[in-house]
């Protein structure tokens, strides 16, 4: 089965905005295991959107256009379609009166340009719109079935779950032959990884697919047709390249399964490192007892370490002996793109995990979301008692992190 996609509209092909429909659905439509062939981007004239419909409706089994169908002079998709299809514009009576409700409703009058929201072409098959005034409707034109939406993300979801969801999966979903799988991994750069997997045969039904944010690396793996020994083999070579770097898989949910795995113990931050974007990080999903920020600069703008170490152990003698835990990260040194620091667990018996790093990142932005991110990945390996991976660009060091 060949589907496409096409976003219409002079806002979204100029990029003032980013066209997010596409991307939302892309991804839905790989949940069903039906892998779009490609995306089109067109612009508001007529006989552009016109001519793109006619030509992809010659190819494709089905077409999801979304945008233009709303009532000012610049929504043509409507009209397009129905020049595509070589149909007239017919007045649907039944649009009508639901556009007419939805302005009484408000304690409006329906302008008269809404009427145009009315005027579908010959045939058309009307998708409820509940959210707004412009409906979808499904045409069938030349080889494809097109199912036209309106561009407002909310009224597009809605209509997309609510109908054209069954729709799919009733006349189309028989057809799926993609598969995917997710790998959040942790401590790999893109290239290395790309390296160790080039070693060996992955079949060509499959393709691997990187997203870097470092420190984190999103693997996926894209099966088209594969017969189920390709997938097994894929998979297990995968996991088994994968396995010291894996974090989770399908879905990164980090600070959700922190939070899972401090269940019953109350959580205590102290940070002179991250200006408290770790505790920010955390504190949504997490019982936590408190986050103590503090500033290691002197006046000077000098480090001082002696002062984060007295509050940080301060700190960690006001914890009650029984469920509370306590998560440190601590400035140590700045030297140019190079930063030192340590992130210290102390679990409920008061033993202490600690990581003393040094991270070349040349971003101060990206430097602080990404020593939050190592912190709580830290936390979260200590808590599933698992060895921490040194990430690249980042050096564990073994010298003491400041005398007791």
């Amino acid at each position: 089965m060949q589907l496409e996609i096409i976003s219409t509209g002079d806002e979204v092909i100029t990029g003032f905005i980013n066209d997010t429909n596409a991307s939302w659905l892309s991804q839905e439509l790989l949940a069903l295991g039906i892998q779009p062939v490609r995306r089109h981007t067109v612009g508001d004239r007529l006989e552009d959107i016109r001519d793109l419909i006619k030509e992809r409706s010659l190819v494709c089994d089905l077409i999801l256009v979304n945008g233009g169908l709303g009532p000012t002079s610049d929504d043509n998709t409507t009209q397009a379609a129905a020049m595509a299809a070589n149909v007239r514009q017919v007045l649907n009576e039944e649009w009508l009166r639901r556009i007419e409700q939805w302005h009484i409703k408000r304690g409006r009058t329906m302008p008269q340009t809404n009427v145009k929201q009315a005027m579908l072409p010959e045939h058309a098959q009307i998708i409820d719109n509940k959210r707004g005034t412009a409906c979808g409707f499904m045409l069938q034109i030349n080889k494809a079935m097109c199912i036209f939406t309106p561009g407002v993300p909310s009224e597009f979801y809605q209509m997309y779950n609510d109908d054209i969801l069954p729709y799919i999966k009733e006349n189309f979903a028989e057809n799926a032959n993609t598969e995917v799988k997710r790998f959040f991994l942790f401590g790999v750069s893109e290239s290395r990884l790309g390296a160790l997997i080039e070693k060996h045969d992955i079949p060509e039904s499959t393709v691997i697919g990187y997203r870097a944010d470092y420190p984190l690396l999103e693997l996926k793996i894209i099966s088209n047709n594969a017969t189920l020994d390709e997938k097994v083999f894929t998979l297990n070579t995968i996991k088994q390249i994968v396995k010291p770097y894996l974090i989770m898989k399908d879905t990164f949910n980090l600070d959700s399964e922190i939070a899972r795995l401090l269940e019953g113990k109350v959580l205590n931050v102290f940070d002179s490192c991250t200006r408290g974007q770790v505790g920010h990080d955390l504190a949504m999903t997490v019982n936590m007892k408190r986050a103590t920020v503090i500033n290691p600069l002197d006046e000077h703008g000098t480090i001082v370490k002696e002062s984060a170490q007295s509050f940080e152990h301060e700190l960690r003698s006001l914890l009650p002996d029984t469920n509370h835990v306590c998560l440190s990260v601590l400035l140590l040194a700045i030297n140019d793109a190079d930063i030192e620091f340590a992130v210290i667990y102390t679990d409920e018996k008061r033993a202490e995990h600690t990581m003393h790093a040094r991270l070349s990142l040349t971003l101060k932005e990206k430097k602080i979301a990404t020593i939050s991110l190592i912190a709580r990945t830290f936390l979260y390996k200590h808590l599933r008692h698992k060895d921490m991976i040194e990430p690249d660009s980042m050096e564990l060091l073994d010298t003491p992190i400041f005398a007791h």
